[in-house]
Formats: C-alpha cells, sequence, structure tokens
C-alpha cells in the first residue's frame, strides 16, 4: 500500500518536471520565433531596397502580374507604415 502511494508521487513529480520542462521549452521557442521573424523582415527591407536600386523592372512585372497582392505593394505598405511610425514617435517626443 504504501510503495503504490510513493510511485504514485513519484509519477505526479515527473510529470510535473516533464511539464516544467516542456513550459520552458515553449518560452524559449516563442523567443526565437520572434527573433526569425525580426531577422525576416531585416532580410526583407535589404533584399527589396538591393533589388530597387538593380532590378527596378521585377517591381514593375511584379505588380503587372499580381495587381494589389504582389510583394510590391505589401512592401511599400509596410515601409510606409514603418515611416509612419517612427513620425507619429517623434512627433510625441517633442511634443511631450
Amino acid at each position: 500500500m504504501i510503495e503504490q502511494i510513493i510511485q504514485s508521487l513519484f509519477i505526479i513529480a515527473a510529470t510535473g518536471l516533464i511539464l516544467l520542462v516542456l513550459y520552458q521549452i515553449a518560452k524559449m521557442l516563442g523567443s526565437l520565433f520572434v527573433i526569425g521573424l525580426i531577422g525576416f523582415l531585416a532580410f526583407t527591407e535589404v533584399y527589396g531596397i538591393y533589388l530597387f536600386f538593380t532590378e527596378r523592372y521585377l517591381y514593375v512585372e511584379d505588380l503587372a502580374t499580381n495587381g494589389i497582392w504582389s510583394f510590391t505593394v505589401f512592401y511599400i505598405a509596410f515601409n510606409l507604415l514603418i515611416v509612419a511610425g517612427l513620425v507619429i514617435k517623434v512627433v510625441r517626443n517633442r511634443i511631450v
């Protein structure tokens, strides 16, 4: 009887440790996802600027082929949002 209680306690403790390890792994994966997302956005920005100066016709072809759902429209909108966010931040800091 006591042996079964001790085994049950060890099983509960082992399950708790496993869940704790899985939680720590999930936290780490969340951080890695954010790092990967930032890296992807930085690569997209740098590559977009590179293409703008070297292969301008690709933007026009992409826009003509895919219309509003093209990379070009996404790239322009994304950069406008970044610039608008920076302008708003600067204006708010100057007012305060």
